[in-house]
């Protein structure tokens, strides 16, 4: 059973803030533009790094009334290891066969999550109950109740962590749909995960082309999925090298606003993690 009343499926919109550079400014007015265009909502999860860096550009967008905003850990320390091993014959973030990033302590975790929350409300004014691991993990945090109570004592309730496959790969299975984290001792902490591909970078590295040749195609493809099994998903991008509006209308927005457009043909509606909160808890 879907877990959304929506008739035609639901899309949330996801954007990591993680650059701390002009690419950030870049990023932010070119999405704001482009969602406000079109009246969807959209969401960020900010690097306490990039907020110290470039809190003027966030402050630009921040009374967006579209806009929602989550956390990204203050250095983009991942919360748990990731070994990648795709079994592909090629190279994964220059190294072959196998890639392995370690995953910081529960007192690196605590730090991160807890000093980026302070500058969120110091800076924004915002009480920040969303958080987007770094990187994702296979399966989430269904393993690891001692990060999750990290999470709730920092207010955090709903999170992107669930966000590889069993190869801590890409992409994830859209049958990985939001779910409440109640085996764990946590029936508050709602997990979004990240359906698909992170971005479009994990679509080149990673995709069998099996819809198509291009990253619209395989846009295209899932949309009729979500459209028809009236599903869930939690669409990713990322603020690199969108050093000015035209830059990201090249590099991100046109295939976003694509992607808008046909999800509306298709009766899909757009939400934010908030709103999917509320709905699920209900």
């Amino acid at each position: 059973m879907s877990v959304t009343s929506q008739k035609n499926g639901l899309i949330i919109f996801g954007y990591d803030i993680e650059s701390a550079s002009s690419a950030t400014s870049g990023f932010l007015q070119g999405a704001q533009q482009l969602h406000q265009k079109h009246d969807v909502p959209w969401t960020i999860y900010l690097t306490g790094q990039t907020l110290a860096a470039r809190v003027a550009d966030v402050q630009v967008v921040i009374s967006d009334p579209l806009l929602s905003v989550g956390q990204h850990t203050y250095n983009h320390v991942l919360l748990k290891s990731v070994y990648m091993k795709p079994d592909d014959g090629k190279p994964i973030h220059g190294q072959f066969p196998n890639f392995f990033h370690s995953g910081g302590t529960l007192e690196q975790i605590q730090e991160e999550i807890g000093s980026t929350q302070d500058l969120i409300r110091q800076l924004l004014g915002i009480e920040c109950q969303g958080l987007t691991g770094p990187w994702g993990y296979y399966r989430g945090l269904v393993d690891r109740p001692d990060i999750l109570q990290v999470l709730s004592d920092n207010g955090i309730r709903w999170v992107r962590t669930n966000a590889r496959d069993y190869r801590d790969c890409q992409p994830t299975p859209f049958s990985e749909q939001p779910f409440f984290y109640v085996d764990q001792g946590f029936p508050d902490i709602l997990e979004l995960g990240v359906q698909g591909y992170q971005d479009d970078f994990y679509w080149d590295r990673f995709d069998d082309r099996q819809f198509g040749d291009t990253y619209q195609d395989y846009l295209f493809a899932m949309l009729e999925k979500v459209a028809n099994e009236k599903l869930v998903w939690n669409v990713c991008s990322h603020d690199h090298g969108t050093i000015d509006m035209d830059s990201f209308s090249r590099i991100k927005g046109d295939w976003i606003e694509m992607l808008i457009i046909q999800a509306k043909s298709l009766g899909i509606q757009f939400g934010t993690p908030p709103d999917l909160y509320e709905q699920m808890a209900a």
